[in-house]
């Protein structure tokens, strides 16, 4: 084993020097433990526990999370314990591991020092109004508030996770209510806070109650084009084509929100469907990427009986269903029919293939993450993705964005933590078409990564000596490794 490590850190070492990537990095100092300089030595912490810290400003924080796990005292009165727990808390926080994070500051020993008591409990509030537990967060938060010393922005803050907190607990009236207190405590309201406010009460369909901070809303933003649009100050098509057009400069979920309101305003299913697809793709949370992911097949179901009664469609008739899907416009109709025949085809062979032209409409669409979050579960081992991967690859109908595909194949496999399909697939979407493209030269990187992870160390190398020799800069590298991460 020891051999193995030293092999595959070597492998780390000799492309170091020829890319800074960061993941490769963290793993040579988790393989090898570098003897690094203790930053807080003078602090009189132990080395392991600053070591784990280094591993953390390495960007390794799965890394330092297991090793908290395994090194830390077990009793609250052992030397650094609370240290210790401090930057538990901290991760568990980083890595949204909220269940944890809830557990551990409920269970936070008495008489703890204040910085441990602050971390965990404002996390462990955090972490329980992402949960839906605001009874849990308001507990935690009255710990703080009666035992901290706060400054003014440490007060703003906490008192906006207690508004918070109540519309977890879908009590929006009482979140109202302190809305309007911290209102005349921190008069005039700025405008992030006065957004805050009225999307949440909006969210609540409360637009009467947020219209008196209408003047405090930035003019550009969001929040004021929803607020105008419930007021009927904005139509609802002209709020959609304000959105748009700033989705075109950059992703904002509240943007996509906007057009929720005005698709539920026009009971426009289809477009409330692509709301749906749009939040997923750009959701951040695993609490909110299980809870879109359930919506939106929720609603293909319900917006592609919509469609097929419009198109005059009759259950069962698979082929023109297929047929409707490939023609709709747009391409969210299309998709719905796809989900549809996906769940309830007559045949097997009919499920699969819409299966696989839904997954590839997203990926078209630019809904990679979309696409492989909602296939996500759907096949339930390795065998079944790849005979999917045959329905998407060897179509010839589908050839076109055929590197795309296996691109969420890859994404697939690898979060399912295989890397050696991952990796599989990657080099194939690298190979497609000669793979003299930038793409395929950030498929080949994304392989290399993945064949790191699968402990294929000679394989690895081959690639990233390949990149070396083709890629012409170190610059043209890191642009790459963006490149690759953005899927």
């Amino acid at each position: 084993m020891f051999a193995i490590l030293v092999k595959k850190a070597t492998l780390v070492a000799f492309f170091i020097g020829r890319l800074d990537n960061v993941r490769v990095r963290v793993f040579l100092l988790a393989l090898l433990g570098l003897p690094l300089p203790l930053w807080a030595a003078d602090r009189g912490l132990p080395e392991a526990l600053v070591l784990t810290q280094r591993y953390v400003d390495a960007g390794a924080p799965e890394l330092a999370l297991s090793r908290i796990e395994r090194l830390q005292p077990t009793e609250p009165s052992a030397p650094a314990w609370s240290e210790w727990e401090q930057l538990r808390c901290s991760l568990l926080a980083q890595l949204e591991r909220n269940p944890a994070l809830v557990e551990r500051a409920a269970h936070l020993p008495v008489d703890m020092p204040p910085a441990l008591v602050r971390v965990c409990l404002l996390a462990g509030a955090r972490a329980a109004i992402v949960l839906k537990e605001g009874a849990q967060a308001r507990q935690f938060l009255a710990q703080v508030l009666w035992k901290q010393e706060f400054g003014a922005d440490d007060w703003r803050a906490t008192r906006q996770l207690v508004i918070d907190s109540y519309i977890a607990d879908d009590k929006p009236d009482d979140a109202y209510l302190l809305m309007l207190r911290y209102q005349q405590d921190y008069r005039p309201l700025d405008h992030v806070t006065a957004g805050h406010f009225v999307a949440i009460l909006l969210k609540a369909g409360m637009t009467q109650e947020a219209v008196d901070w209408l003047p405090r809303l930035d003019d550009k933003g969001p929040v004021k084009t929803w607020l105008s649009m419930n007021t009927k100050l904005l139509a609802p098509d002209a709020a959609v084509a304000r959105a748009r057009a700033a989705l075109a400069k950059e992703p904002d979920m509240l943007w996509w929100e906007v057009i929720r309101q005005a698709a539920l305003i026009d009971n426009d299913r289809v477009l409330q469907t692509e709301v749906l697809e749009n939040l997923l793709e750009l959701a951040a949370s695993n609490n909110d990427i299980v809870t879109l992911t359930a919506e939106l097949r929720h609603n293909y179901e319900t917006t592609a009986q919509d469609v097929a009664n419009r198109a005059q469609l009759l259950i069962g008739d698979d082929t023109a269903w297929m047929d409707a899907a490939g023609r709709a416009v747009p391409p969210t109709a299309g998709r719905a029919l796809y989900a549809y025949l996906a769940k309830f085809g007559q045949t097997a062979a009919a499920r699969d293939a819409a299966q696989a032209r839904l997954a590839l409409s997203l990926v078209d669409s630019h809904l990679m993450s979309a696409a492989a979050r909602l296939l996500d579960g759907v096949h339930l081992s390795g065998e079944q993705t790849d005979a999917q991967a045959h329905l998407l690859l060897d179509d010839p109908a589908l050839s076109s964005p055929r590197r795309a595909a296996l691109y969420a194949l890859g994404i697939l496999a690898e979060r399912a933590r295989d890397y050696r399909r991952a990796a599989d697939y990657y080099l194939e979407a690298a190979l497609a078409d000669g793979g003299q493209t930038p793409d395929a030269f950030a498929a080949r990187l994304r392989a290399a990564n993945a064949l790191v992870d699968a402990g294929l160390g000679d394989d690895a190398r081959a690639q990233f000596e390949w990149l070396h020799r083709h890629v012409k800069d170190t610059q043209q590298l890191k642009t790459l490794e963006r490149k690759s991460q953005q899927f």
